[in-house]
């Protein structure tokens, strides 16, 4: 499948508003489809429902790609975008309680700052720069469990120690990683499932 050049946000909008550019479109969603997901998480409960609002945002980002002038960055924009359309669909539900309180309520603290949205690539540079942090025993037991598809008799084998001090070790890795990673943990969870034991 053909990539778009750039991965900047900006660029692949500015490029579907002024070239039609199907591939920058494609780029896009695929980039931030799961992570605006996850921010719609903070007015609407229901997955489904969250997933219906992030694909009618970038629908209508298509439909309409000719009138986006966006006056501010593009992740602000494609954020506020999914906030208004979730907003919308819940007065139109008929929701009576306050707006402000059901945002307030669900605000995880991974997005207070609005510019906080991550790519696969973003959150794999995070993970990267934490497991550099690690001891390396821990380390190496991890990635090689996680990534190579190791099992614990062949890391075992490969580190000259018994199973069970392979278990502790990536048992310790998990934990310093979870505490680590803790504000990004949700993000980590629905792009991959490395944290599972």
């Amino acid at each position: 499948m053909e990539k778009a050049v750039t991965e900047n946000i900006d660029y692949l909008l500015w490029s579907i508003s002024n070239n039609d550019d199907q591939v920058a479109y494609r780029s896009l969603f695929e980039q931030y489809y799961v992570s605006l997901c996850q921010f719609a998480r903070r007015y609407i409960d229901d997955q489904e429902t969250r997933e219906d609002i992030v694909q009618d945002v970038f629908f209508t980002i298509w439909d309409k790609r000719k009138t986006i002038t966006p006056s501010v960055s593009a992740k602000n924009f494609l954020i506020t975008c999914v906030k208004n359309h979730s907003l919308n669909y819940l007065r139109n539900q008929g929701y009576k309680r306050e707006y402000e309180t059901v945002i307030q309520k669900n605000i995880p603290i991974y997005f207070e700052n609005q510019d906080d949205l991550y790519t696969l690539q973003e959150l794999q540079h995070l993970l990267n720069k934490t497991l550099e942090k690690l001891p390396p025993e821990y380390r190496l037991a991890f990635e090689l469990n996680r990534f190579e598809n190791k099992n614990i008799e062949e890391i075992a084998e490969i580190m000259g120690v018994s199973t069970r001090t392979v278990k502790r070790y990536k048992s310790k890795a998990i934990e310093i990683l979870k505490e680590e990673l803790k504000d990004y943990l949700p993000l980590f969870m629905l792009f991959t499932s490395i944290f599972d034991k």
